[in-house]
């Protein structure tokens, strides 16, 4: 006989000899009671000793997984039904408690399960390398709130001497107090702002980089004494390039004398002629050596990568040195000029035209369309204003977007027209910045451009230590490239559908800037800790899985449903506190209520 049965075959004599003594009893007072005491001590005395159990039944879909990643919320984690998995080990140091199955590789899973079909991913989302995994399920992204912190940024890896560093983002700052963002170089603070409690602010940080080579920035968030982030921002300079400089001027002003102090001080060889009368000219030559400019002919433009003249000059020159200065600008030399009259006089390029009257408007402020960079308002009223064509690219145009700087194609060459006719007027004010923005811009568009060789990409853009990197190299033929990572040589893949690109796949393991020699040619690139750039890569997340789902087939899954029945025990509390109390009852009404 099985030691349950005995248990309950005892308990049951036990309880009808207490029946019994019940019945026999003298005094019959609270009988029914006492009867009731009995009978419930005796069972519950039994259900503490034989285990009671109750079946229910549970509905769980098995073709569906439910992926955590960082970000979910303990409640979320809670109320979700079925079997818990992630991926990424941050989850476990975030909800020490979890109960969930790691998952090394989310693929291989699907692979070996191929009846899950939806896949659910709650917190922040995957990358888009992840994403990709789930091209054959639908996904269901239950996203966690967006991150307080810097949730997007940019900023160019790589600039020309003397052009601008930007720094564009967003910060999101959830908390109740005040944050201080701020951006932090070669020792001394740059540029910053305040971003208020429960608000987000989009940010614009901009300086002139006085150093060549590498250096690393910082962007840091501040809130009170407390630092909240301390972003890297790593960026190379370019050593300039020599860029000639030929300046014709029909008479000298504060445009040209300034322009000719940035082009001195910024290292870029100039020659300046100044028309004095009729076939007399001044001349200028800084950082170069002298040449006879009285006649201006291909030997005097052969080197001369962008030429500035007004329309006066222009137009005063004989019919054979426009015809050379048309030859150049067809070969690769960039033309620009300046536009002053508002009737046309120039016989090179077509710019369409108009002014408005200066009464009806206010000083204006700028901006480079191209490089997304706002320039400050000029102490004067610009009333000329350029008609640009579909042949035209607008370089510079106020807030209403009328254009003041557009260059058309002209050969291999650049034809640029500006109205903006006192830029000096920056320095002036002390926005160097400015004026140093405008002018390289232009020069830099205007001048020939060197055809590249090779380009690089990095996959994922934020390349961080000891996690898979995909190199990509586009050359201009189908030879196989030479990629060396210090002494290990990657192997590189040619892309079947673009012969000339080809990739590699490493993993970093220093952190800072590393070096790749590609071809022989040395590429410098920045390795990331993996607590950079966190927020920034949760909102990255976000956007990438919200757009996966966005674009993904709208396939309707039937959850398929596996009846199950599990068997649950009833807490042995309650029938311990069943048990004491019925034993109270009996012993009160014995030793108190029967002497009354």
């Amino acid at each position: 006989m099985e030691f349950k049965y005995a248990i309950l075959l005892a308990c049951l004599a036990f309880g009808i000899f207490l029946v019994y003594k019940e019945f026999k009893r003298k005094n019959k007072a609270h009988l029914v009671w006492r009867i009731i005491a009995s009978v419930a001590m005796v069972g519950a005395f039994a259900a503490l000793i034989v285990p009671i159990t109750y079946t229910v039944k549970k509905v769980e879909s098995v073709n569906e997984l439910n992926l955590i990643t960082v970000g979910t919320s303990s409640p979320t984690i809670a109320a979700i039904k079925g079997n818990k998995y992630y991926v990424d080990s941050a989850v476990l140091k975030a909800h020490q408690n979890i109960k969930a199955n790691y998952l090394p590789d989310l693929a291989y899973h699907l692979q070996l399960h191929p009846e899950l079909k939806q896949v659910h991913i709650y917190g922040y989302g995957l990358g888009k390398e992840e994403l990709k995994k789930l091209e054959n399920h639908t996904v269901a992204f239950h996203a966690g709130s967006v991150p307080s912190g810097v949730i997007s940024c940019n900023w160019p890896a790589e600039l020309k001497a003397t052009t601008p560093l930007i720094v564009q983002g967003n910060y999101q700052n959830e908390s109740d107090q005040a944050i201080k963002l701020l951006l932090f170089g070669l020792g001394k603070n740059i540029d910053s702002l305040s971003v208020k409690a429960k608000s987000s602010v989009d940010f614009s940080f901009k300086t002139i980089p006085k150093q060549t080579g590498k250096a690393v920035y910082r962007l840091i968030a501040l809130q009170g004494k407390d630092t909240l982030s301390k972003e890297p921002v790593p960026f190379t300079v370019a050593k300039k390039e020599v860029m000639n400089v030929l300046v014709l001027a029909s008479f000298p002003d504060f445009e040209y004398k300034f322009l000719k102090k940035w082009l001195y001080e910024n290292q870029y060889p100039v020659a300046l002629r100044s028309r004095i009368s009729k076939n007399k000219y001044s001349t200028d030559f800084l950082n170069r050596k002298e040449t006879n400019l009285d006649q201006i002919n291909s030997e005097t433009l052969k080197n001369i990568a962008v030429l500035l003249a007004d329309e006066e000059e222009l137009k005063a020159l004989s019919a054979k040195e426009r015809s050379t200065i048309q030859l150049a600008v067809e070969n690769g030399m960039g033309l620009m000029i300046r536009l002053i009259d508002p009737k046309q006089t120039n016989p090179f390029q077509n710019f369409n035209r108009y002014e408005i009257p200066a009464s009806a408007e206010k000083p204006l402020a700028f901006k480079i369309p191209a490089e997304n960079a706002n320039l400050n308002v000029l102490p004067f009223v610009q009333t000329l204003f350029l008609k640009t064509g579909a042949n035209e690219q607008i370089l510079v145009a106020d807030t209403k977007g009328r254009a003041v700087v557009s260059t058309q194609l002209h050969g291999m060459g650049q034809v640029m027209g500006s109205t903006i006719s006192a830029t000096y007027q920056w320095q002036l004010a002390g926005k160097s910045a400015d004026y140093t923005t405008f002018w390289s811009t232009l020069l830099d568009k205007a001048s020939r451009k060197k055809s590249m060789d090779q380009t690089v990409q990095f996959v994922p853009q934020l390349t961080t230590v000891d996690q898979r990197t995909r190199l990509i190299v586009s050359g201009t033929d189908d030879k196989v490239p030479d990629m060396r990572l210090g002494e290990v040589k990657l192997s590189p893949r040619q892309n079947m559908e673009l012969p000339f690109e080809w990739d590699a796949v490493f993993w970093p393991s220093q952190l800072g800037w590393n070096q790749l020699k590609i071809n022989q040619k040395a590429v410098d690139f920045y390795v990331y800790q993996k607590s950079d750039w966190q927020n920034l890569k949760n909102a990255n997340k976000i956007s990438s899985t919200n757009h996966f789902i966005a674009n993904q087939n709208k396939k309707q899954v039937n959850a398929l449903q596996n009846n199950s029945s599990v068997e649950k025990e009833i807490s042995k509390w309650w029938f311990l506190a069943i048990f004491l109390m019925a034993a109270s009852f009996l012993w009160y009404e014995l030793r108190i209520l029967e002497n009354k």
